[in-house]
């Protein structure tokens, strides 16, 4: 009886260790994250303090920078990109070879899509920002680097020997990612990530180069209004 007494104590204080050698490592994993992620939330790690984060968009800024200061810009040529095996995705949904989706048909959606946004951009930030646009910088000169991620256009529309019509509902959807520098030193001033997609207008429409232009310049002229009203 006395040596079933002393096994059952032993393994109670082997229980009792192992659950709070376990519960210190809990707590402190979840101290390492909370405080991760309370880092990832506040501070970027070039220095950028989060102002706004949701599911479709993020702001970041610098702390202690006098937009007033800058008067004039530059913008650079806008990349774009599809979303991953987007080119794969569509073409799997079209038996006709002659209606699947090109290298040569990608090529062309992103040189369109990048003259659009650059244009777009360019043409806010003059009339609506009030900013110079210099070749040469200086200390007052601010420089916008827009690119578009995650492209996917849902009907593209290309030469194709087959005569077809599609109809659907949303256009496509993007991702729009700004930063903005300092002209004269290169240092990050601030970040936009923002995601929209084409407005369910809640009824089919034919889907061509046209409508999808013209949809898509509504969602690029929002983004330039909002980044207009980011600068005041």
């Amino acid at each position: 009886m006395k040596k079933l007494e002393n096994s059952q104590g032993f393994k109670f204080r082997h229980i009792s260790l192992l659950i709070f050698i376990l519960t210190l490592m809990s707590g402190c994993a979840t101290f390492g994250a909370d405080e991760g992620d309370l880092r990832k939330r506040d501070v970027t790690t070039d220095g950028l303090t989060v102002i706004k984060s949701t599911r479709h968009t993020e702001k970041q800024i610098k702390d202690g920078v006098d937009w007033s200061e800058y008067t004039k810009y530059q913008i650079t040529r806008v990349e774009v990109s599809f979303r991953k095996n987007w080119k794969r995705d569509y073409n799997m949904s079209q038996r006709a070879l002659s209606m699947q989706v090109t290298d040569e048909d990608m090529a062309r959606i992103r040189e369109s899509m990048g003259k659009m946004v650059y244009e777009e951009f360019d043409s806010a930030l003059q009339k609506e920002g009030g900013l110079t646009k210099v070749d040469q910088a200086d200390s007052n000169t601010l420089i916008f680097k827009p690119k578009i991620i995650n492209l996917n256009v849902y009907a593209p529309d290309f030469d194709s020997a087959y005569i077809s019509r599609s109809y659907v509902r949303q256009a496509g959807r993007a991702t729009l990612f700004l930063e903005v520098y300092d002209a004269v030193s290169g240092e990050i001033l601030s970040r936009w990530v923002d995601t929209r997609e084409d407005p369910d207008r809640g009824y089919f429409d034919w889907a061509n180069r046209i409508t999808n232009a013209a949809r898509a310049k509504l969602v690029v002229r929002a983004w330039a209004k909002r980044l207009v009203e980011g600068l005041d």
